[in-house]
């Protein structure tokens, strides 16, 4: 599809002409890959020029040249592979490069930064030495020949030249000029050109007559230049992502694609998001009913066109199939025919949105439950070539990439790992699972292990013991909540659905649906302990009140604790006016109130005369006793430090508690995931909620004024963020001078309460326009009409903190502006990797994809409060906590040498993995061979397999191999099978080898003879042929091995 049709022909023009004017531009806020492929084919076609795009490595060369063709852009590419002499550019890469610049026509050529970076052959001397054919030319063949092979061209062997070859056969030379796309004839009368013809290379005796000249041009070189010096006036570079010298100056129009614009000279920031996936069909009509409603323009982009026609007329929603796209409505692309589709992406400016596959996960009506154990998997961080790993036998290596191998005429896919002294390590796709990312400090890079040394495994033993303290720890606990009984509340009473129905807006399916958990949680006699995740204002308040509402109808006091006093006076305030009409008797306990009003609470609370309290950890103190407390609702937990979260630890065991969090911190994100503790995530943003806009720039005076002017022209309010207290004030004078306009008030955490609160107050009843603060802000203090947020310094923040804080503006329906701005001249790679992560997760909703950025960036952090991100740092995240869910389940059972995991290696002749035409990004591939490896279930694996029909199409013969392979390995893992594999090079004399585990006995083996007796006990394995296994050999060798897990398990009870 063309660009113009989502954008129109006139979107982006005047950029086009300060490009031309100014010979420069800087452009941001172009979020992912399609975006920016977009936005460089719109430009294009609007005037066609030769245009250079340069891309930091092959994968985004790959990536931009997919979504180019997409948009109906010709390509051409060098692609970066080092020759003998070490360089990027070879004699292959020669036709693309003459063809790209010696061609009539406009198109694109695509490079990375290694080979930008390389001397190319001079174009100059290229066109000096080419040799020029015209009709009625007189030539010397001899002479001619000896030109041809001075410039590097060679006699062909057959009819079917290569570029760079010839061939004379009586009056016809046939040449295959290096530029060109095809061969030429050239008909000679003696030694006079009669005709010059375009050979069809699909059909060699079919030719069409050329009118003009021939220019054949050398197929060697001899001088070399960067290419930055050859381009001229006319062409365009383009830079995406990288570090452009100044020295490096060129003729040609230069447009840079830059997260981090150094100034605001010739720059623009175009404000293309990204759009997050759409998880089920409800969430997807919901954002689209609403972005119709508001006038957007939308394009949907599917292979599935015909099912989500269906699906609109279903849900009365109009829609075209028209190639046209007008504010308000909303049109249907059919993309049967491509591979693959590129990102969606939407703009809040312009209010246009694509929306692709990628992004509309599921079209089903009804969204299937995704079980605990698959999403801690959907949240597995993909890898990257070039990453620190750990794997659980041979140690910390480094990730390589994908690598395929064909041995006895089977293609397999294999993660390559390097390892101290060169050493290199090819693991099976199948066992991808035992890889996880290592997380470390910036600047602390690890030691690369060595292959087979010992101090791998002393290291491992180490942290085995570590995961024996946490697993004891863990295991007390939770059997002291197992063991205690707590209190089952009944069914919904009247004034429960009276107070429910008084809710001033519609309920979102994603509220709905945590309600309900809760609900559940609370009328069964264990004690609750969930987590409700959801983006900053995506309703979790209510829920919450719903259940301290429950809570009270049923004769139980309710304790809800924020980590700052203003937090929980804003909680205070939110619970009087929501259940001010139903007699429920509220107080708070903060520092905002005395000593002697704080006692009178005290009394209430222990006598019972009070049914909610609000307050900060002042409500952990031993001082605060509860007549009959069930209900302990824990806001923004990440805030809190250990020592509270100890004590609240302790109330665990009896009492029903409900953490709420926009950003779960990994801790508890990974309890969540890891079955220790229930978990509701609520996806679905309120009606009429707009993305923030999110800029990342350097700090500058002029923007600063510019941002802040802005937002108090359109009445609104903005938060300063400063978090440096001791030169808050210098700070806050400045912008006093900088914008006299505005006014503004300081806050921060050392002011003396009451100020504080009543500085706070007075922003908030609208007396100042900028409130110039430090974190204090960040905990989620509601200001409705602050809608410009500004950090200052933002390089020295963590990823969390970020997020945290942006979610401070774009409560309502007014569009938020989140400027994140730096200071340093050369962002740290670790400070880039955060901010890059806050733009491209500006939609609503990304809390939880943040989180698992912020533990691949930060660290793994503390798992129960005690000192173990050490040991969590040497085997990497997954890895420890499968070691340690492996641990709890053998202190559960008491036996260690029966629960022992057993890891079955594979190796079969069966072509199992996922061709790139399938899945062709590497990442995204290497994110589903960890996932697919990772599934210890039936259950789980079906879910995946479903998963990957629908968002990729149907599976070709190489996955189902792969998922016919990694059921085989479930079954044998339960067997004791330690390895199976092929033997014997001939058909009709290859055998199946069994490698048996000894815990193995007689006793399992039999039942399996007695169903086949082809199979030969040999020591510790089992052999059969494999023509005695019959025509479906796979399918009978996995139901054997059914046969020895039934009866094992018979005789192990």
């Amino acid at each position: 599809m063309k660009p113009s049709l989502l954008l129109g022909e006139e979107t982006h023009r005047e950029l086009r002409e300060l490009l031309l004017a100014k010979k420069k531009l800087v452009i941001s806020g172009a979020s992912n890959g399609t975006a920016k492929a977009m936005f460089v084919a719109h430009i294009f076609d609007m005037s066609p020029s030769k245009t250079i795009v340069v891309l930091p490595d092959e994968g985004r060369r790959e990536e931009m040249e997919r979504w180019l063709n997409f948009f109906e852009v010709a390509t051409e590419s060098i692609k970066s592979s080092k020759n003998e002499d070490g360089n990027s550019f070879s004699r292959d890469d020669l036709p693309s490069y003459l063809s790209f610049f010696k061609s009539d026509y406009a198109e694109v050529l695509l490079i990375t930064e290694s080979v930008w970076e390389e001397e190319m052959p001079l174009l100059k001397e290229m066109s000096e030495r080419k040799i020029t054919f015209s009709k009625g030319q007189e030539i010397d063949i001899t002479n001619l020949f000896e030109r041809l092979i001075e410039i590097g061209y060679s006699h062909g062997q057959d009819i079917y030249l290569k570029p760079g070859e010839y061939r004379k056969i009586g009056d016809v030379l046939d040449i295959f000029p290096i530029q060109a796309e095809s061969p030429i004839k050239i008909q000679f009368n003696f030694e006079k050109i009669e005709e010059i013809k375009e050979v069809n290379t699909e059909d060699v005796s079919s030719t069409e007559i050329i009118e003009g000249d021939l220019d054949v041009y050398p197929a060697k070189w001899q001088e070399t230049e960067k290419l930055y010096k050859q381009l001229e006036e006319e062409h365009m570079l383009i830079l995406d992502d990288i570090e452009s010298n100044d020295s490096e100056e060129t003729n040609a129009n230069k447009l840079m694609f830059s997260s981090f614009p150094e100034s605001g000279e010739n720059h623009a920031h175009v404000r293309y998001l990204s759009v997050l996936k759409f998880y089920t069909l409800a969430d997807f009509l919901n954002d689209v009913r609403d972005k119709l409603s508001q006038k957007w323009k939308l394009l949907i982009v599917s292979k599935r066109a015909e099912e989500l026609i269906s699906i609109l007329k279903e849900e009365n929603i109009s829609h075209t199939v028209d190639e046209e796209t007008r504010p308000g409505t909303m049109t249907i692309v059919d993309a049967s025919q491509e591979e693959v589709l590129p990102h969606s992406l939407q703009n809040p400016d312009m209010k246009l949105a694509m929306l692709t596959d990628r992004e509309i996960f599921s079209l089903k009506k009804e969204a299937k439950q995704r079980s605990i154990q698959k999403l801690s998997l959907d949240f597995i961080t993909s890898l990257q070539p070039g990453d620190f790993v750990v794997h659980m036998d041979h140690g910390i290596g480094r990730f390589d990439g994908i690598v395929q191998k064909t041995i006895d005429e089977v293609t397999r896919e294999y993660l390559e790992i390097s390892y101290a002294g060169n050493d290199k390590l090819f693991i099976p796709i199948d066992q991808a699972d035992k890889l996880s990312k290592h997380v470390h400090e910036e600047g602390e890079e690890p030691k690369l292990s060595k292959l087979g040394s010992i101090d791998w495994k002393k290291t491992m033993a180490k942290v085995k013991e570590e995961t024996k303290k946490i697993a004891k720890e863990l295991l007390a606990l939770y059997a002291k909540r197992a063991k205690a009984k707590g209190f089952s509340y009944g069914e919904d009473v009247k004034e429960q659905k009276e107070f429910e129905r008084a809710f001033p807006y519609t309920e979102t399916p994603g509220q709905l649906k945590a309600i309900e958990d809760i609900k559940t949680d609370m009328e069964d006699p264990h004690p609750m302990d969930r987590l409700i995740c959801g983006d900053v204002g995506f309703g979790k308040t209510e829920v919450a009140l719903r259940a301290a509402f429950k809570a009270v109808k049923s004769g139980k006091q309710v304790a809800i604790i924020s980590p700052i006093t203003i937090l929980a006076d804003q909680h205070y305030r939110t619970v009087i006016k929501r259940m001010g009409d139903f007699s429920v008797r509220v107080e708070m306990l903060s520092r905002f109130r005395s000593k002697a009003e704080q006692k009178k609470i005290l009394e209430k609370l222990r006598k019972g005369d009070l049914d909610i309290v609000v307050g900060t950890h002042r409500l952990l103190q031993p001082d605060v006793k509860f007549l009959n407390l069930g209900l302990l609702i824990i806001d923004e937990e990440q805030r809190f430090g250990v020592k509270q979260k100890e004590a609240i630890k302790e109330m665990r065991a009896n009492v029903d508690i409900l953490t709420l969090t926009a950003t779960p911190i990994p801790r508890t994100l990974n309890l969540s995931l890891h079955k220790f503790r229930d978990i509701t995530t609520i996806t679905t943003p309120p009606p009429g909620r707009l993305p923030i806009i999110t800029e990342v720039r350097k700090y500058s005076d002029a923007l600063l004024r510019q941002s802040i002017l802005n937002e108090v022209n359109r009445k609104g309010q903005v938060y300063v963020l400063h978090n440096r207290v001791e030169t808050i004030d210098a700070f806050a004078d400045k912008l006093r001078k900088l914008i006299p306009e505005a006014s503004f008030i300081v806050s921060h955490g050392q002011l003396r309460p009451e100020d504080l609160e009543k500085r706070v107050s007075e922003f908030k009843d609208g007396k100042y326009d900028v409130l110039v603060s430090s974190t204090i802000i960040e905990n989620g203090i509601d200001l409705p009409r602050a809608n410009t947020l500004i950090v200052n310094e933002a390089e020295r923040f963590g990823l969390s903190q970020l997020y945290q804080l942006r979610g401070r503006v774009g409560r309502g329906k007014v569009q938020a502006y989140a400027y994140f701005l730096y200071h340093t001249q050369r962002l740290k790679d670790d400070a880039k990797k955060r901010l890059r992560a806050i733009v491209e997760a500006s939609e609503l909703g990304s809390g939880f994809q943040i989180a698992m950025r912020d533990l691949e960036i930060r660290g793994a952090g503390e798992i129960l409060g005690g000192s173990q991100s050490g040991h969590m740092k040497t085997v990497g995240m997954s890895q420890f906590l499968k070691l340690l869910k492996q641990t709890v389940a053998e202190m559960q059972t008491g036996s260690k040498k029966e629960k022992e995991e057993i890891e079955t290696e594979i190796n079969l002749p069966i072509e199992a993995y996922i061709p790139n035409f399938y899945i062709p990004d590497e990442q995204e591939k290497i994110s589903v061979y960890q996932k697919l490896a990772g599934s210890y279930s039936e259950e789980i694996l079906k879910e995946f397999e479903e998963d990957l029909e629908e968002e990729f199409g149907t599976p070709p013969k190489q996955v189902g191999g792969l998922f016919r392979i990694l059921r085989l390995k479930m079954v044998c893992r339960k067997a004791g099978v330690m390895r199976i594999k092929m033997e014997g090079g001939k058909v009709g004399s290859q055998e199946v080898v069994v490698t048996l585990h000894p815990r193995v006995t007689a006793k399992h083996i039999v039942p399996l003879l007695a169903k086949n007796d082809k199979w030969k006990v040999v020591g510790s394995s089992l052999r059969i042929k494999k023509d005695d296994l019959g025509e479906s050999w796979f399918a009978a060798l996995k139901k054997d091995m059914e046969v020895l897990v039934g009866k094992k398990q018979k005789l192990d009870k």
